[in-house]
């Protein structure tokens, strides 16, 4: 039996002028980079650009990366502008988005990426630094069950390839040393073995567990389409959909408890 978890306790308050502005400036500046670099790799996708190198504009160096970039500022930006107090899950993705980024740059600093994720960590707080009211981190810890298996699982096999990609990234000569596929690519997995395990922690934040499982559920179906190794595609494919499965069936819990209270 899964418990209902808390959810999170929000406040409201009515922005200012002077900070509406200041979450524009913020907001601005945190957005720039991840959108110019989506409109790029879709036009590389588009014209078929450096076709080689498909897999990586779809998921690392690319759109999947890109996506989880925005899940992290946008649900941040949109609650300051309305005075809200931001989920605990939208939160812990901003801060696991940047934090694996500064770490994969300190394991493998070449092709400029610790200036990369310098850059989003100063932009990042300056998002964090204008909200009226920040999302609330402090919160109960209870391991799910079934997710939580599914998070080590996903850990076991995306840990040894991140940290292999690394020491590709930092072998790497001419234009992958110049354009870092690998770090992004260990940058990409790592945030996905996070956000598991986060989802299978906290309980007010187990919809990570959702955006992890869509994480994954694209690399491996990417991976098997455009030739990446089966034997790492295949088992990311099949647990990204084992965990979507199963955070979509905790997230209707609620729903079907409610429908057999209200029957009786």
């Amino acid at each position: 039996m899964h418990t209902l978890p808390r959810e999170d306790v929000t406040t409201s308050v009515v922005p200012s002028r002077r900070r509406r502005v200041a979450l524009v400036a913020a907001g601005v500046l945190s957005c720039a980079l991840p959108i110019v670099f989506t409109l790029n790799i879709s036009r590389m996708l588009v014209v078929g650009e450096l076709s080689e190198h498909r897999f990586h504009q779809l998921t690392g160096q690319g759109l999947l990366l890109f996506l989880l970039w925005f899940a992290g500022l946008v649900p941040l930006l949109r609650a300051g502008w309305t005075g809200r107090t931001p989920s605990t899950a939208a939160g812990l993705l901003h801060l696991t988005f940047v934090g694996v980024g500064l770490a994969c740059s300190v394991a493998a600093p070449g092709g400029g990426a610790p200036i990369l994720t310098g850059l989003i960590a100063v932009t990042g707080a300056l998002v964090w630094a204008v909200l009226p009211v920040r999302p609330r981190l402090r919160t109960g810890l209870r391991v799910d069950p079934l997710l939580a298996p599914l998070a080590l699982l996903m850990a076991a096999l995306q840990t040894p390839y991140a940290v292999g990609q690394v020491a590709l990234q930092n072998q790497a000569t001419g234009h992958h040393a110049q354009n870092p596929h690998y770090f992004d690519m260990a940058w990409l997995t790592m945030v996905v073995v996070v956000l598991g395990v986060l989802g299978a922690v906290v309980p007010v934040a187990r919809r990570l567990s959702l955006w992890s499982a869509a994480v994954a559920t694209g690399t491996g179906m990417a991976g098997v389409a455009l030739g990446e190794s089966l034997s790492w595609s295949v088992p990311t494919l099949v647990l990204g959909l084992l965990t979507g499965t199963v955070g979509l069936l905790l997230a209707s819990w609620p729903e079907r408890r409610c429908a057999a209270a209200s029957s009786l």
